[in-house]
């Protein structure tokens, strides 16, 4: 970890904080982890809802175009594995978008610019080892160097007093990513959100998949999704629920960029890419990069506006 918080000056160590870190971190609330994490030598600790609000979007907009006919979120990387290792039977139903620690870096990535010095993640998604990040730890890692540095992450304030935080609500997303079932229903042409939650998952799935309803189907939290919140001590459908226990109000408005905006919905498109480029006309989204600006040269609008961010010391 030392490596990672070692950055040219005027750049940032930012750290992306997983949902499960949250989760396990307890007793400890998450801003007493961000302020942890802080106390460490990081710039800026990002929650993971600012990617399950990226992704949320982007599966809100694929599905507004589609017809009624049942869909598959397909953004988990251990949902992408299960759904996909017998064949591409499932190719017409998915709708495929990155999972959200990766929409997460690149949004990071396009943000920060140059000012960004290393991104690191917490947390046990699979995709936390993608090529947009420098480095990522488990949360025992996290909490065995915090151990070793003498930081109690109890003893840490439950309010941020000396930066402007990240703002940790949500408006479009669940934890891991998948849409609201308001806005599903209300942008997407009175879709209705299913989340499976038993075993029997392939049963489940197939049941859903033959209805004539319009529904999304969710497999995220049933096969263990870790950004969705699930742990060793919050399987299955608890999972959300913990999670959404230790997040403020959900907002009433957008707390992301709009993707009713050309060029907001440009940028959503670029950060909640598939990894892997898929068949189907709705994920054939132009390909992006860890380097690229946006060609209006407007600052992307984060959750945490820029010009917060610009006021903060880190950015002399």
């Amino acid at each position: 970890m030392e490596a990672e918080l070692r950055r040219s000056p005027g750049t940032l160590a930012v750290l992306v904080v997983g949902t499960d870190a949250v989760i396990e971190a307890l007793p400890a609330r998450p801003i007493q982890v961000a302020n942890a994490c802080s106390a460490l030598g990081f710039d800026l600790v990002v929650p993971l809802s600012w990617g399950d609000e990226l992704v949320a979007v982007a599966a809100l907009k694929a599905l507004s175009t589609r017809a009624t006919a049942p869909a598959v979120l397909c953004s988990c990387p251990v949902v992408r594995q299960r759904l996909l290792h017998a064949g591409n039977d499932l190719d017409a139903s998915l709708i495929r978008v990155a999972s959200p620690p990766v929409a997460t870096a690149r949004y990071l990535r396009e943000l920060l610019g140059h000012r960004l010095g290393s991104l690191s993640f917490v947390g046990r998604c699979p995709d936390a080892h993608h090529e947009a990040y420098d480095r990522a730890w488990e949360p025992t890692e996290l909490f065995a160097f915090l151990r070793e540095r003498q930081i109690d992450l109890r003893a840490q304030p439950d309010v941020f007093v000396d930066r402007i935080p990240p703002d940790r609500r949500r408006f479009a997303s669940l934890p891991g990513g998948c849409p609201s079932p308001e806005l599903l229903w209300h942008r997407c042409n009175e879709r209705v959100l299913v989340e499976l939650d038993s075993r029997d998952t392939s049963i489940d799935l197939a049941q859903q998949l033959l209805t004539p309803a319009a529904v999304l189907v969710d497999a995220a939290t049933a096969m263990g999704c870790s950004c969705s919140g699930v742990t060793h001590t919050t399987p299955g459908p608890a999972a959300r629920i913990a999670a959404v226990s230790l997040e403020p109000p959900r907002s009433s408005a957008p707390v992301l960029a709009d993707a009713a905006d050309e060029d907001s919905a440009s940028l959503v498109a670029r950060v909640a890419r598939p990894t892997e480029s898929p068949a189907g006309p709705e994920t054939a989204v132009e390909p992006g990069s860890r380097s690229r600006t946006r060609s209006s040269g407007r600052a992307p609008i984060a959750v945490t506006p820029p010009q917060a961010l610009e006021a903060v010391d880190w950015f002399a």
